[in-house]
């Protein structure tokens, strides 16, 4: 096995006659953000605590940050910070003490639990809830002291399962935008979600679960890359900008619809269209009022695969 943050070699995990997980390769770069996608009961869960030695494989190969897994499972967890779907605490703990407790299980020594407990409790938002139980908390509280507990320990990687599900709108941004801080700082982040435009906006490498098996992994930009055929275009004269697309060798159809023009692209030729329309709106003194793909480019994936989409 080569050296990656995370790496998989034919993961499997039967339950009795049913298999969850099936021949799983994990590729995971070292200083990604890297989006494990796929419906609910696709298998992520159960592969995570497989990576987190909370569930033996049945057979195949783990290794993380070049250590094995389990076998050298006590210093892997002193470099990984997990976050679980469903965030476990210690329910009659203050928020303050259980960061703390979490610290020192970490391998900090108190002063420096204190310190970063402190810290992260401003960074996550929970700051005036130190002194709150644990069982008092939303479950969106819970959530941010969650994420909270799994950077206690300033880990090398970080393997959040569905690190979203309960916050609110605002919560869900304000995360995303943490997780892209914390990429740039050079940490990897394994992020699990069925949620298609949160990977799309946090993730720089995919990897898709299907029946617990992998169908597709790699770069975004290079899975996506001919995904984007369908765009939407409004301007202020969609009526001279549809003549002018009627001809084009790149367009294969043009046509408007609620006001919006839609235009199927010819892949072997778009290149023209994105420098040729925009040179035409400019030199017609057009307004340019709405410019984007008709759909996401990782959701005309799943659609082809699974052909459906799914819910979020």
């Amino acid at each position: 096995m080569t050296d990656y943050a995370i790496e998989t070699l034919r993961l499997t995990k039967f339950f009795g006659k049913r298999n969850i997980v099936y021949n799983l390769d994990l590729r995971v770069p070292k200083g990604v953000v890297y989006g494990f996608l796929g419906p609910n009961g696709a298998g992520k869960t159960t592969t995570i605590k497989m990576l987190t030695g909370a569930l033996k494989p049945t057979y195949g190969e783990i290794r993380i940050l070049g250590l094995e897994m389990p076998r050298e499972r006590v210093e892997i967890m002193r470099k990984v910070g997990y976050m679980p779907e469903k965030p476990l605490a210690y329910e009659d703990m203050t928020v303050f003490e259980f960061l703390v407790y979490m610290g020192r299980l970490s391998g900090l020594r108190r002063e420096e639990a204190i310190k970063r407990a402190r810290e992260l409790m401003a960074y996550t938002g929970v700051g005036r809830l130190a002194f709150n139980r644990v069982r008092e908390l939303s479950s969106g509280q819970r959530q941010r002291v969650s994420f909270a507990s799994a950077l206690i320990g300033d880990p090398e990687l970080l393997i959040l399962d569905e690190p979203t599900s309960n916050l609110d709108p605002i919560g869900r941004i304000e995360f995303i935008g943490k997780v892209l801080e914390l990429a740039k700082a050079g940490k990897t982040v394994f992020l699990s979600s069925h949620i298609v435009s949160e990977i799309e906006r946090t993730c720089n490498y995919v990897g898709i679960i299907k029946d617990g098996q992998m169908i597709e992994q790699g770069r975004v930009k290079d899975l996506t890359r001919f995904e984007s055929n369908d765009y939407d275009v409004v301007v202020s004269d969609n009526a001279l900008l549809m003549e002018f697309l009627r001809d084009k060798v790149y367009v294969r159809e043009v046509w408007e619809e609620e006001g919006i023009l839609r235009v199927r692209l010819d892949e072997r030729f778009a290149e023209r269209f994105f420098t040729e329309v925009p040179q035409f709106i400019s030199e017609n003194g057009l307004a340019l009022k709405l410019f984007k793909p008709h759909t996401s480019p990782l959701e005309r994936i799943l659609m082809k695969r699974f052909n459906a989409g799914w819910e979020e």
